[in-house]
């Protein structure tokens, strides 16, 4: 069942239960006599074992170990089903699975929960969070981030009402499990939830150590042509940890042996920032761009930085070669470096800066936006009919339609009969007549398109469904 039907069948369950109001649910109690009202019940908790446990906690009867069995048998039910041979979950039944599941441990958890049954409560996560994680599950729909999601929820339920006791077990149980998560654990979500959560002085060094073991493990196994994610990943968490001990020798000597890591080497920049300690900030960012092997988006990054520290240092010329090399080969796709670069020249000055630029730019750069930033039609047509793409028609028509009708046509008549000639199926010749239709909006563009409805009639009489499109432009 998919998601859009299990929503709709659930607004049909919800308008039938708001035919039945409230008031009128209680008025029929109300006029039912007792003994027929409790055979009733009696009746229907019968056939439903899990609303025998529910009214166990709502009338606040002791639950039994029988009790607390016949949970941990209500989850293997809700999960069994949707396995597969080899622990395989289809995306159907992960879907399936992923509502049982949530409703089993927003209701029955939390109720026990709710009900004081701290450790019977994480006993029953434990369970599924294992059992999960040792499952294929086929995860299109984010199906184990919500079920992950609902058992953290149940976890710091348990910790915000629980005593100590139940604390200390269960950190020393999600800490051991660090090695263990399988692919259906966010390793993000996890570590969150560590940070958040169990702060008494020993278990934040027990956390800040562990942290460290981690990294030096990660470090060992780390092939050299491996991006270290989960490296940084504890990185950034050991770093995080060592702040809120607020312990700045920690802190610092980290940061000296791990500046090979992005994450490190970034929190090490906007340490330095956040205390204006800028040079020391521009050497890290200069010997960060400088390391080969990153993502692009850091160079982006350093260089958006860099920028920044000289405009404050006010050191210009350093200012202005960032902002170069921002508009010229880390941000192609925008015009905001570009014009932040003109603003710092003279009109005069600018015209032959603005030249460079267009030289220097890579053949990746969309010149003709630059082209249309600066007002230059003539370039942004030169553009366009060189241009192999007949998108660019369409997107820079408005810039050229009125002032070059004559060029405009020619360029939609030179990348029309270039389209048709690769044209072999209708959905391609439906594209060409609609992209056609816009020669009509030119003077002089009824005759031209009649012209090529003529000619490819005759050159294309054996494609019948060529012809059927042609008559559309008629």
């Amino acid at each position: 069942m998919s998601r859009l039907m299990y929503n709709q069948d659930n607004e049909k369950l919800k308008e039938g239960v708001n035919m039945t109001n409230l008031n009128e649910i209680r008025d029929i109690v109300e006029n039912t006599d007792h003994e027929t009202l409790q055979n009733f019940v009696v009746n229907l908790l019968n056939e439903d074992e899990n609303l025998v446990m529910r009214l166990r906690l709502l009338s606040k009867n002791e639950l039994t170990e029988e009790d607390f069995d016949q949970y941990k048998k209500r989850y293997q039910e809700i999960v069994n089903p949707n396995v597969e041979t080899g622990s395989f979950v289809p995306y159907r039944k992960a879907m399936r699975m992923e509502r049982g599941l949530n409703d089993f441990l927003t209701e029955d958890v939390t109720g026990l929960v709710n009900n004081k049954y701290f450790d019977e409560a994480f006993d029953i996560t434990k369970l599924i969070f294992l059992r999960l994680n040792k499952l294929n599950i086929v995860d299109s729909g984010g199906v184990t981030d919500d079920i992950m999601r609902e058992i953290f929820r149940v976890w710091q339920a348990i910790l915000n009402q629980g005593p100590k006791t139940i604390t200390a077990t269960m950190f020393r149980w999600i800490i051991s499990r660090r090695d263990h998560l399988g692919d259906t654990t966010d390793p993000d979500q996890y570590l969150e939830f560590l940070i958040n959560n169990f702060r008494e002085p020993n278990q934040m060094e027990r956390k800040l150590q562990i942290a460290g073991q981690q990294i030096e493990e990660l470090e060992d196994d780390t092939q050299p042509w491996s991006y270290p994610v989960d490296e940084e990943r504890w990185a950034k968490f050991y770093l995080e940890l060592a702040e809120q001990m607020e312990d700045e020798d920690k802190i610092e000597r980290f940061i000296a042996e791990h500046l090979y890591l992005f994450e490190v080497r970034n929190f090490a920049i906007e340490r330095h920032i956040s205390k204006a300690e800028y040079d020391e900030a521009i050497e890290l960012l200069k010997e960060g761009r400088a390391i080969e092997f990153k993502r692009h988006e850091l160079n982006r990054k350093y260089t958006i930085q860099l920028k920044e520290l000289y405009k404050i240092k006010r050191n210009r010329e350093a200012y202005l070669k960032e902002l170069w090399l921002l508009t010229t080969k880390y941000e192609l796709q925008s015009l905001e470096p570009f014009n932040e670069l003109k603003a710092q020249y003279s009109e005069e000055e600018w015209a032959e800066v603005r030249e460079e630029i267009f030289e220097t730019l890579p053949e990746n750069a969309r010149l003709a936006d630059y082209y249309r930033n600066e007002g230059l039609e003539e370039r942004i047509l030169e553009y366009v009919q060189n241009s192999t793409y007949s998108g660019d028609v369409l997107t820079y028509e408005a810039d050229l339609k009125d002032k070059y009708p004559d060029e405009m046509l020619d360029i939609y008549e030179k990348f029309a009969r270039g389209r048709m000639k690769m044209a072999n199926e209708r959905r391609l010749y439906r594209e060409i007549v609609e992209f056609t239709r816009g020669m009509l909006d030119y003077p002089d563009g009824r005759d031209r398109v009649d012209q090529l409805i003529e000619e490819w009639t005759a050159e294309y009489q054996h494609r019948p469904a060529m012809i059927e499109e042609l008559e559309k432009l008629k």
